[in-house]
């Protein structure tokens, strides 16, 4: 399923480039491995490029692009993803009848629990119910492919929630912005598709 490998590979670089916390330091040049010293000189890293449309990133590492945005709360001083969202086009062929080609991937932290899913309301009506596909050490990943009507709904919304079960069996909203969405995913639809 090379389409939602990318998403998940694209998800967390885009957590990663986002938030500080998630920067790593680099290797000093001396403890950095031969093999690996070689690859870069050979392999340069893609391009990557990005604009901010209001609350919302688009965001391209070579070929692949997304939108994106991080909700985050502050917790000991320090400012902690709780939900991150992106929204990538799907793979050249995949699209369904009625489907946009459009693939929302979420990343919520561990300790949901999994049978209630993500819902999403839009200007506090529901329109979409992700339902989680895996947990691993980044997190809890729900994935939906949009439909026309789904993706009408947030890109005419000013505000959304994410609506979470904990395993503790509390009920949690994650505020989240739907300003610029609409433009963002404009761009990424201008893209040609790969």
């Amino acid at each position: 399923m090379p389409g939602i490998r990318h998403a998940v590979i694209s998800l967390l670089m885009f957590a990663t480039w986002t938030s500080p916390s998630f920067s790593q330091s680099p290797v000093p040049a001396d403890q950095a491995p031969a093999a690996n010293a070689e690859q870069a000189a050979v392999q340069p890293a893609p391009a990557v490029t990005s604009r901010k449309f209001d609350d919302w990133y688009y965001r391209c590492t070579g070929a692949e692009c997304e939108v994106a945005q991080v909700a985050q709360i502050a917790k000991d001083g320090k400012n902690v993803n709780i939900l991150t969202l992106a929204i990538a086009s799907s793979p050249a062929g995949t699209a369904e009848k009625g489907k946009t080609r459009l693939t929302l991937t979420a990343l919520l932290p561990l300790n949901v629990s999994l049978p209630s899913g993500l819902a999403i309301k839009a200007d506090g009506k529901p329109v979409a119910k992700l339902a989680y596909r895996n947990c691993n050490q980044a997190g809890c990943w729900a994935q939906l492919a949009l439909d026309t009507k789904t993706t009408s709904a947030l890109r005419k919304g000013a505000a959304a929630e994410g609506l979470v079960r904990l395993m503790n069996g509390q009920d949690v909203n994650i505020r989240f912005s739907l300003k610029g969405l609409k433009p963002a995913l404009d761009e990424l639809q201008s893209t040609p598709a790969r």
